[in-house]
């Protein structure tokens, strides 16, 4: 092998002495090599538009799938009820959190959400937040009832305060899954309770 200057190390390549190297060849020239050709088109039956994106000298191709008809003519508050729907439905059966239950929703319906047009990922973003938006007031509106079985739980534990793992255990036990920012709240106001109990 020829003694080349690496880029990386910012000194002569090492050949096989690297960590990089495989087989005789460079994995990190192999894999820009591979990036600069473009990435393999995905299983067939799904029609495509290409489109190329020069980034540092190199074009990368990103290829986006077709909108369903159904998306195109729904609001996303309309595409939000659906998520809720679903979600609800998902999590109650499954004990999925949201973003796995919001992943499958789509999966479910066929719609690889990082291949849409950018005005398309926009509307599911969207309508993602709003669905969301709506399992936290669900969730705020349960909290009161969540906490003093929470605070209840931590007593019969022999628990003065609780911590996030506490947290974890006691819904654990409930069968129950929250949103990060509900679990939050349910911990601070749990360890308010117990504190003022003293």
């Amino acid at each position: 092998m020829t003694n080349t200057f690496c880029p990386f190390l910012r000194e002569t390549c090492k050949g096989n002495e690297c960590m990089m190297f495989r087989d005789e060849e460079c994995l990190l020239v192999s894999f820009l090599e591979t990036v600069r050709e473009g990435t393999p088109t995905p299983a067939e039956g799904m029609p495509l538009i290409q489109e190329g994106i020069e980034r540092g000298g190199l074009i990368f191709h990103r290829e986006e799938a077709e909108v369903p008809d159904w998306i195109e003519k729904r609001t996303p508050e309309e595409l939000a009820v659906e998520i809720f729907e679903f979600i609800k439905k998902e999590r109650t059966e499954e004990g999925s959190d949201y973003y796995s239950a919001s992943h499958h929703f789509w999966e479910s319906k066929g719609v690889l959400k990082f291949l849409v047009p950018f005005e398309v990922r926009s509307k599911i973003q969207r309508a993602d937040f709003l669905a969301k938006r709506r399992v936290l007031q669900e969730e705020k509106d349960e909290l009161p009832s969540l906490v003093a079985k929470c605070v209840d739980w931590a007593g019969i534990n022999s628990l003065n305060k609780v911590t996030l793992a506490d947290v974890d255990a006691f819904l654990l036990e409930k069968d129950l899954d929250l949103l990060r920012e509900t679990k939050k709240a349910l911990y601070s106001t749990a360890n308010f309770k117990l504190k003022s109990r003293k």
